[in-house]
């Protein structure tokens, strides 16, 4: 990972890494959530997990 980031990509695949990751970090933990909500309706077990 560092040395991927030391060495410098063109403009438009740096953009892509970026939005990639940027989504990913908005996706996964929106999707995990939603997805954890429509398993687990009750909202004490919620409470109780964390």
């Amino acid at each position: 990972m560092p040395v991927l980031l030391e060495v410098e990509p063109p403009s438009p695949l740096r953009y892509v890494i970026g939005a990639a990751i940027m989504m990913a970090g908005v996706v996964l933990p929106v999707g995990y959530m939603m997805f954890r909500n429509k398993r687990v309706p009750s909202s004490s077990s919620y409470a109780k997990h964390t």
